[in-house]
């Protein structure tokens, strides 16, 4: 995938501690209150902006656009189908069964703006047209009970293939290198893969902070918490890379977004090599795929978890105190890398200047074969940023997210070569369907964009696709710009408050990790 050089963000350290409202001499205030409207829906939308100089150099701005539309309704999706065929057919059942429904074509309105060049994606039947959201899940609980199991209630403007006006609530951080004096990082939840913790509460006695990459959720999918993607803290490679996605790096105070990827290898005194599949993760299950010799797929695929039953997983104290148990066979190393245990199964204590390589199937059968105690082994965590060698040094740190959403100031967005259009089902109701979304961007002038959009929430936000993030992006002035994790986890805290209204009905949802704007 092609980048164009990007102005890197300088941050330094931060003295400020008070808050500042605009005024008439906060010229960065000014600067973000008179750029132009957003482009998201449609034309001529009113639109206020309100903007706070949190800092030196560090704006928050809260966008609100659009209006809740007269013409709005709930309804049932009851299935997406790939051909009309299936549709009508699916039409025709439900008429059988005395319900009327109705067909919508999902078309890719954008081929120009994205890898994904279709135009047509394929076909929801939906039932129905209510005001009142109540009425949408009784029918929808009644063509379960029926025997249409996918049926769910919706809303009408959550559907990104269709134009909207609205309402949308925005919130925008921004940095400006050559002012700010703090420091711009990412923190793990509670400092360990194995935790999850609300931006609120790892954004305390910070300046602001939102979400960062996506992560496992479900003990089914791997270890809760694991970012399910690359994550570097402080120069310290705690998770492997999806395949080569696009990622947010800070590093010596200067901000860039890359592709970023992966590479790990075991080498013996004697010699002999071995690939390690991961870092910090359950063994066998690879979230959102990518990584090396995969069931079903060595490729990005997200949201969905892989399998490899024959692995050499690392752990070090990122993880947590032991390394997850089963038949296996591990060694302990010092932080020189000397075997100072063996074991016959895993589940045993990481050092907390060491590490553990953990391994399963005809991989365990390897180690175990081919090292012996105080034996000295070579282990290579390679780390590259748009093919490039990155140098895994102290103040490093890398979020993962995807897809791209712009590049050299274009909407260029790479979903299928990231794993989101494994199939027209997913591509739709994930990239094209309107969600709560976190992303962030950088300007021509090296300013960094940290954005969250409220969703999910028909009253006051109903969210945004792919195609509209980019244009968020774009409008804000970003040359080059990624998504980040989104729905329920899309967050952000300025001065210690919540901003936005998460999506999930109990609440903010512990997350993985954070970026995080640092008063120093």
């Amino acid at each position: 995938m092609h980048r164009s050089l990007i102005k890197t963000a300088l941050v330094s350290v931060l003295s400020l501690s008070t808050v500042l409202t605009i005024g008439l001499h906060d010229q960065d205030a000014e600067a973000a209150n008179t750029q132009e409207t957003l482009s998201i829906g449609k034309k001529n939308l009113p639109e206020s902006r309100n903007t706070q100089q949190l800092a030196r150099g560090v704006t928050y701005t809260d966008i609100e656009r659009g209006y809740v539309s007269d013409n709005r309704y709930y309804t049932v999706d009851v299935a997406f189908l790939g051909t009309k065929e299936k549709a009508d057919t699916l039409i025709q059942e439900l008429k059988k069964k005395g319900y009327k429904a109705k067909l919508h074509k999902v078309e890719n309105k954008h081929p120009e703006s994205t890898d994904v060049k279709e135009k047509h994606i394929g076909y929801v039947v939906r039932k129905g047209e209510f005001k009142e959201e109540k009425v949408a899940n009784d029918l929808a609980d009644q063509l379960k009970t029926d025997g249409f199991e996918k049926a769910r209630a919706t809303f009408s403007e959550y559907d990104g293939t269709t134009m909207s006006t609205g309402p949308w609530k925005i919130d925008v951080l921004e940095i400006d290198p050559d002012k700010f004096q703090g420091e711009l990082t990412n923190a793990l939840a509670k400092d360990k893969i194995t935790g999850r913790e609300t931006v609120s509460s790892m954004a305390d006695r910070t300046l602001a902070g939102l979400n960062g990459g996506y992560f496992v959720v479900g003990s089914a999918d791997g270890v809760p918490g694991d970012p399910a993607g690359i994550s570097v803290v402080n120069g310290q490679l705690v998770s492997e890379a999806v395949g080569e996605r696009t990622s947010l790096l800070l590093s010596e105070n200067r901000a860039e977004i890359t592709d970023t990827s992966t590479s790990l290898q075991v080498e013996t005194e004697s010699g002999e090599r071995a690939v390690i599949d991961g870092i910090n993760r359950k063994p066998g299950l690879i979230r959102s795929c990518g990584g090396v010799e995969d069931a079903e797929t060595n490729q990005p695929k997200h949201d969905v978890t892989c399998t490899d039953q024959e692995e050499i997983i690392e752990y070090n104290s990122y993880f947590g105190d032991t390394t997850p148990k089963g038949d296996g066979f591990e060694v302990v190393l010092d932080e020189e890398g000397t075997i100072v245990d063996t074991y016959s199964e895993r589940g045993n204590s990481i050092p907390a200047k060491g590490s553990v390589l953990s391994a399963t199937g005809d991989r365990a059968d390897w180690l175990q074969n081919h090292v012996a105690a105080e034996e000295k082994l070579s282990i290579t965590r390679t780390v590259t940023a748009d093919g490039k060698q990155v140098e895994t040094q102290p103040g490093l740190d890398i979020i993962g997210g995807a897809p791209q959403l712009l590049n050299d100031g274009k909407i260029d967005i790479q979903a299928r070569e990231e794993g989101f259009a494994w199939s027209n089902d997913f591509y739709y109701h994930f990239a094209q369907y309107r969600h709560p979304r976190s992303f962030a961007g950088i300007k021509e002038n090296g300013n960094i964009l940290l954005i969250t959009v409220e969703g999910r929430n028909p009253e006051q936000s109903i969210g945004v696709n792919f195609f509209e993030s980019a244009q968020i992006l774009q409008s804000l002035g970003a040359v080059i710009g990624m998504n980040l994790d989104g729905g329920g986890s899309s967050a952000m805290v300025v001065n210690e408050q919540l901003v936005n209204k998460p999506s999930d009905t109990t609440g903010e949802r512990p997350v993985s990790d954070g970026i995080l704007i640092l008063n120093k």
